[in-house]
């Protein structure tokens, strides 16, 4: 006769020879979603290239596991070289821009003086580039210089604007260029 010993698990698990060589139990839970989250922090992230210089920058993320590890200075180098820390020429030539929000800080997620802390500039980083989950608020917060959607609004009107002022100007570059420097037809 054999006896057995009742086993009433609470979660699923599997027997492993241990490096002793004794068995033991593993919740395979836990151990699917430990590989469930590896899996998609290794997940490759395809490099965005510069419009100007055609490569991308040597600290670009190449994992969801990168981007997490990237320092606030990397993240300011980034927006720098994709042209998005300072409104220029190239900056909204990117299909998602964030220029007009990389130095405006969260209510309450900042260093204190209005500037945005590094998760303001990795989510920021994370739209920028294309990632999910990155385009709301870290914390519920607004973007933008108040709270709710008055912020919001007032970020994204403060953006159409700039965006406009950019799209006369340049007309008025490829007028005056189509006119070759003259004031007039006649």
């Amino acid at each position: 006769m054999s006896s057995q010993t009742p086993h009433t698990p609470t979660t699923p698990s599997s027997t492993r020879r241990s490096s002793d060589g004794t068995l033991t139990n593993h919740p395979t839970n836990n151990t699917l979603q430990f590989r469930r989250k590896l899996s998609h922090l290794s997940y490759p992230l395809a490099p965005l290239l510069s419009i100007t210089s055609g490569i991308s920058h040597p600290s670009f993320p190449t994992t969801i596991l990168a981007y997490h590890l990237l320092t606030e200075q990397q993240l300011d180098e980034l927006a720098h070289w994709y042209h998005q820390r300072t409104p220029g020429e190239w900056s909204l030539c990117y299909p998602l821009p964030v220029v007009g929000r990389w130095w405006v800080g969260t209510s309450g997620n900042g260093n204190g003086n209005g500037r945005p802390g590094i998760e303001d500039k990795r989510r920021r980083f994370g739209r920028f580039v294309g990632l999910g989950g990155c385009e709301s608020p870290v914390g519920g917060l607004a973007d933008g210089n108040g709270e709710g959607d008055e912020g919001r609004e007032r970020e994204q009107r403060a953006m159409e604007l700039w965006v406009e002022g950019q799209m006369k100007m340049r007309e008025e570059k490829a007028e005056r260029e189509l006119l070759g420097g003259r004031k007039g037809c006649w």
